[in-house]
């Protein structure tokens, strides 16, 4: 396994790599309160529709909810459909925090995810209700796509991080899980990896 610390600049993916997720509990969760065609969450959350939206912050929160009303055949709340929304998010390993905590010692390190206002209210809540710590303390800068209005594997997304920090792309790694997000940082000349989670492996096996 390469070990990544003589990097200066390291760039962290967080959903898969540093929090915990199952999307597969989101289409469940949507599901069980009446969205018949549970595809439809697995397409949109895949394609540039209704998620890639939010994710990049040009529809509202409630904007979301009322269009993903028009496929749940009942009636529902903000709160169930938001609760459904956030099922996928599961937990935050204490020790990849402690692992954000020693980097920061030594690295200029910074997180660069495609969120989006409903979820990131959830996590941040969560993170400082079950560590008592808030996430962005951990980064010298935390990059949201629904802040910036631009998603991963958009390229522009990642040189835009690169020029606001002033940073080489050649001295920056990126991880991530998604393999589009990693080759498209590779293709503005960052170095990469790709965690596979689907082989165990763990951002902690790499520092």
């Amino acid at each position: 396994m390469q070990k990544y610390n003589s990097i200066p600049n390291i760039i962290f993916d967080f959903g898969g790599v540093l929090l915990n997720i199952d999307t597969s509990q989101a289409v469940k969760s949507f599901k069980e309160i009446g969205l018949v065609d549970t595809d439809l969450v697995k397409k949109e959350y895949q394609t540039n529709g209704l998620f890639d939206r939010l994710e990049k912050g040009t529809i509202s929160a409630d904007q979301f909810r009322l269009e993903i009303r028009e496929y749940i055949k009942a009636e529902v709340s903000d709160e169930q459909i938001d609760c459904a929304w956030n099922s996928m998010l599961l937990d935050l390993p204490y020790e990849r925090l402690e692992l954000l905590g020693k980097l920061k010692k030594s690295h200029r390190i910074f997180l660069l995810s495609n969120t989006n206002i409903i979820h990131w209210e959830a996590y941040m809540g969560m993170i400082q209700k079950v560590h008592g710590v808030c996430l962005s303390d951990f980064f010298e800068k935390d990059y949201y796509s629904h802040n910036m209005g631009l998603r991963k594997p958009d390229p522009e997304i990642y040189t835009a991080l690169l020029k606001n920090e002033g940073l080489l792309a050649s001295e920056t790694l990126f991880i991530d899980d998604m393999y589009a997000n990693y080759q498209a940082a590779k293709s503005v000349g960052m170095q990469a990896h790709f965690l596979d989670l689907e082989n165990g492996e763990t951002v902690l096996d790499l520092f």
